[in-house]
């Protein structure tokens, strides 16, 4: 694994015990544990798999060899590679939506709740880096089921956002919240796919400006 891709391991499954650790249970048998770790493992692997051949030319028998386990095994926890794929986006997005959670106490202000964020949301990004862009294109896909959760994550931000603006009187159409979520998104997308990358605390602070001014300075 390269450094890129361990830190793409660490920041989407920070929570799952990490890789390799299957191993480090052998002798455990089965149950909840054993078989939460075997899911873990296989998408694990998967990661700089996706990353180095993308969606379309990855096989199975990729995801057989990176993650050392049988095709009785992965069938056991997969329908495919989608689903593996669909397994680690679930998670991603999950995990961001948590620390955004507990960041909206953790940093006071509202003002400082949106700046911190954006700063969180293209450090995780930059962090995973290729896989994400992989499963974004994939999710903007209508007949994805990646799409699905792609449309509950974002209800899931705008909620976070109108309670807490709501919560201090202050109410924004519902657009204005898309919008917003839609800019951060494109932006990730375009940071990722780029040759040369932009300085990322102005692209930070830009967009930080954006939400704070676009959020707490005005009422609808």
């Amino acid at each position: 694994m390269t450094i890129q891709e361990s830190g793409a391991v660490l920041a989407v499954f920070e929570d799952l015990g990490g890789y390799g650790a299957l191993a480090r249970q052998e002798g455990s048998g089965e149950g909840p544990l054993v078989n939460h770790l075997q899911r873990a493992n296989i998408q694990l692997a998967s990661i700089p798999v996706f990353v180095a051949k993308g969606l379309a030319e990855t096989t199975v028998n990729d995801l057989l060899a990176a993650a050392k386990v049988s095709r009785r095994t992965f069938y056991k926890y997969f329908d495919g590679k989608l689903d593996v794929l669909e397994g680690i986006y679930r998670t991603a997005v999950q995990l961001l939506l948590m620390r955004f959670r507990e960041m909206r106490i953790a940093t006071g202000s509202s003002e400082a709740w949106l700046r911190a964020m954006v700063a969180r949301f293209f450090d995780y990004h930059q962090a995973v880096g290729p896989i994400i862009r992989l499963m974004h294109e994939e999710a903007l896909r209508s007949d994805s089921p990646l799409a699905a959760h792609r449309r509950q994550a974002l209800h899931e931000l705008q909620a976070l956002l109108e309670e807490r603006f709501v919560g201090e009187g202050v109410k924004h159409a519902p657009l204005t919240y898309q919008a917003l979520l839609w800019a951060l998104e494109a932006a990730s997308h375009e940071l990722l796919g780029g040759a040369v990358r932009p300085d990322l605390e102005e692209v930070k602070r830009v967009l930080g400006d954006l939400l704070v001014d676009s959020l707490c300075k005005r009422t609808t």
